[in-house]
């Protein structure tokens, strides 16, 4: 299957205009993704970005990343990224994980437990030599016959919440809220969101 997309923002203020082009290639066992944002094609300018995932077996899936940022003549980036993905056999779990460069990990889970549950966990860690960190974060999801309802919490102590309310295929009612306990904020935000 072949995809290609565009994305453009164009601003009268200069230096806020974007344009991204992407190109995605799925194959029996395999994908492939390349993106460009802002590239230029008088200087070389731009993000350029590669990703290629390859099935090793029906369930593991390993792949790799790379990320060439040039911002002006001289001022470039190479950077490299590997992917390891392992699901469920009836695909209804999915594990995955990311070495990036400098010592910074992701790893994701992700489980469907019914037609209307989901939940997910996702752990970023960061062991650079100067800096060491890590933050944990675990949600879920509920499907309900007119409503959908999302929340998160995590190990820096925001905890976010979301609730949907359908009224019509046109009209719903949005509720969202996060408290960071760390930092003793809380913001609460509800509208009505008409399409």
């Amino acid at each position: 299957m072949l995809q290609l997309t565009r994305l453009s923002q164009l601003s009268n203020t200069p230096g806020h205009s974007m344009i991204q082009l992407e190109h995605d290639y799925t194959g029996l066992d395999f994908s492939a993704n390349i993106k460009t944002i802002n590239p230029s094609v008088t200087d070389g300018t731009g993000i350029y970005l590669g990703s290629y995932l390859q099935s090793v077996t029906k369930n593991l899936a390993l792949g790799v990343e790379t990320l060439y940022q040039r911002q002006a003549p001289g001022q470039e980036e190479l950077t490299a990224s590997y992917l390891l993905k392992y699901s469920g056999t009836n695909r209804d779990w999915i594990a995955t994980a990311q070495l990036q460069p400098a010592g910074m990990l992701q790893a994701t889970y992700y489980h469907k437990l019914s037609s209307k549950v989901e939940v997910a966990a996702d752990l970023q860690l960061i062991a650079a030599p100067t800096r060491r960190d890590a933050v944990a974060t675990v949600g879920c999801r509920y499907d309900l016959r007119m409503a959908m309802f999302r929340a998160q919490v995590d190990s820096t102590g925001k905890v976010s919440m979301l609730l949907e309310q359908r009224f019509a295929p046109a009209l719903s009612f949005l509720v969202a809220g996060e408290i960071d306990h760390f930092k003793v904020c809380l913001v609460v935000e509800n509208c009505c969101h008409v399409n």
